[in-house]
């Protein structure tokens, strides 16, 4: 028979078959193989097992389980009236492997293997004798591969042994971080090193007594510093760009990262893992993880973005160009470049780290807000406004919140058509305190040029905007938002232009991005266009008055009249010449064409 002990616990025929044995039994069989003594007490069994329950609550448990395992594969465990022994001679267990101490008798390859499947993966009892065994068996394999590391990197000559290593002292400081005996087994860049100063001060050296007694023996305790997790990357590889190149320059990056002494980078398996699974947010929310550093590699170079986990927002985005066949030559450099992009934006974070940190129930309730907000419609807005007050109740000085609260009265504005000024100036103010609360960075300005576009501030308006895309270039929302004002200051080319670059950057944004595009390319005369992006919104109902004026301005007014009378259901008090009154249309030119469509469509 074969144990499984790493990964999900499971006994195996002599033809690899799994043989169904008693859950608890599987585990009685685990302890006793993994342990120097293959016996042990009845009444050590029922405490091992049942350790919440009763003693006579335990005792009775144990007599049905060995009842239940006499049946099942009878000559693998044996019983006493006072013990419970397991017959090795007809067992093999994949962690007898682990019981070989010599590195020279067990590859360092093979133990990371191992190890990374996890021992007991599939057990999740937070407390009790058995979860303390778990946690003491995982701790004393962790030992384990730490010394194999720091016994064998220096000897690593083959591309097998020097991966193995690397993903060794990825997997340990992923969990401890301040290891820095295990960090040094890793190449770090002169610059890199300058870098991680700048973010988490100077990395001293860590004595191996400090390390025995402190970092291993604070395993499997909550991490408390901020967690990155670094994706392979995606992407076609037609130009000259090969995927081996694009992971070791993403292994270059991560091996940089690894110098910070103030971030958790998570192990390259694990990575691998959140980028193939279907359960990525279970996942991130599993590992405690801030940051994703997402990549992908395009006919022309890489391709990086941060998302901040808590808040599910793109802090950055950026694309590295690469000349065809350049990629080789210039990896390290171009690794140095990214690390330090990455630590730049980590380092601006920092707040927004500590607000969740010290205030999660906000940050749930400010996500389900903007959830809530993903929905165009007046229901959804107000439901969202109330989900950012709550937040607020939760934290007072969370500019997140503000700038949400912000964006729902701005968006009303929009919907209702009835040029209300109060909402505006509600818009304004809760801007202002999000800015007031945090000036570094771009979602108070962002809500401020809206809010400002509304009233007819157009140059405010684009100050504002301009400011936001100063603090984050790449922040998707931000340049929509300035998209949508350059279209109101009749620069509708250039709107066009914006826009297109934040749909590239988030290219499943919400609504509000393509209805934008629809309306700059209405007011450049790509009517047909403007009707494509409205079809791309999930719900399309905010947009029916413009996708009115378009049809009709390319001649089919049924289909015009057709979205005319939808849009009167949803908005029967919309009035025509008030709207235009108050819209802010800079140029008369722009606004006429508008109006051109509008009654073509019977407003």
């Amino acid at each position: 028979m074969f144990l499984e002990t790493f990964g999900r616990l499971r006994l195996l025929d002599a033809a690899g078959r799994e043989c169904k044995y008693p859950r608890k039994g599987l585990l009685l069989v685990a302890y006793l193989a993994t342990s120097a003594f293959s016996e042990i007490s009845r009444e050590e069994a029922a405490e091992f097992l049942w350790s919440h329950d009763d003693r006579a609550i335990a005792f009775t448990n144990l007599r049905k389980l060995i009842s239940r395992l006499r049946v099942a594969h009878g000559s693998l465990l044996t019983f006493s009236p006072t013990h419970v022994s397991l017959n090795r001679d007809h067992l093999v267990c994949d962690a007898d492997v682990l019981k070989v101490m010599h590195p020279t008798e067990t590859s360092l390859s093979s133990l990371v293997d191992l190890i990374n499947r996890t021992f007991l993966a599939d057990m999740h009892e937070p407390d009790g004798v058995l979860a303390r065994w778990v946690k003491e068996q995982r701790r004393k394999q962790l030992e384990l591969m730490r010394a194999r590391l720091l016994e064998t990197s220096a000897q690593a000559s083959s591309a097998t042994e020097i991966a193995a290593a690397r993903q060794a002292a990825f997997y340990i400081l992923e969990r401890f971080p301040d290891d820095q005996l295990v960090r040094d087994t890793l190449s770090m860049a002169p610059k890199v090193a300058a870098a991680a100063r700048m973010f988490g001060g100077e990395i001293t050296p860590v004595g191996t007594a400090q390390i025995a007694t402190g970092v291993i023996e604070s395993a499997f305790q909550p991490q408390k510093l901020p967690r990155v997790a670094l994706l392979p990357p995606t992407g076609s590889y037609t130009s000259g760009l090969d995927l081996p190149t694009a992971s070791a320059l993403i292994d270059d990056v991560a091996i940089g990262l690894c110098a910070l002494r103030g971030l958790s980078i998570v192990a390259p398996y694990t990575a691998e893992r959140i980028r193939a699974s279907d359960e990525k947010l279970l996942l991130l929310e599993k590992h405690q993880i801030s940051y994703v550093v997402d990549t992908k590699l395009t006919g022309d170079g890489l391709f990086v973005q941060i998302i901040f986990v808590p808040s599910d927002n793109v802090i950055y985005a950026d694309r590295f160009e690469i000349a065809r066949g350049l990629l080789s030559s210039h990896r390290k450099a171009l690794a140095e470049i990214v690390t330090g992009r990455i630590l730049a934006e980590l380092k601006r974070n920092e707040r927004a780290l500590s607000d969740y940190e010290h205030h999660p129930g906000a940050y749930q309730r400010y996500l389900l807000g903007v959830q809530q907000m993903s929905r165009l419609t007046l229901p959804s807005v107000r439901g969202a406004r109330k989900t950012f007050r709550e937040a607020l109740q939760q934290n007072a000085n969370f500019s997140h919140a503000y700038s949400g609260l912000a964006k729902t009265y701005s968006i009303e504005w929009v919907l209702t058509a009835r040029g209300d000024p109060e909402l505006l100036r509600k818009a304004e103010e809760s801007a202002r305190s999000a800015i007031t609360r945090n000036p570094e960075i771009a979602y108070g300005y962002k809500e401020l040029g809206m809010a400002k576009l509304y009233l007819g501030e157009l140059d405010e308006s684009l100050d504002a905007l301009a400011r936001a895309e100063e603090l984050s270039p790449h922040y998707a929302d931000a340049i929509y938002s300035f998209a949508d004002s350059l279209i109101h200051a009749s620069r509708p080319k250039d709107g066009l232009e914006k826009i297109e670059k934040a749909i590239a950057l988030n290219p499943l944004g919400p609504d509000e991005y393509f209805w934008c595009a629809a309306g700059a390319s209405y007011f450049v005369g790509a009517f047909d266009k403007a009707i494509s992006r409205i079809q791309s919104m999930s719900n399309q109902a905010s947009a029916y008055r413009l996708l009115a004026a378009s049809c009709a301005m390319l001649g089919d007014s049924k289909r015009a009249h057709h979205y005319r009378r939808k849009d009167r259901m949803a908005n029967p008090q919309f009035d025509l010449q008030k709207w235009l009154a108050v819209v802010p249309i800079r140029e008369p030119w722009q606004k006429e064409m508008y109006r051109e469509g509008l009654v073509k469509a019977g407003y």
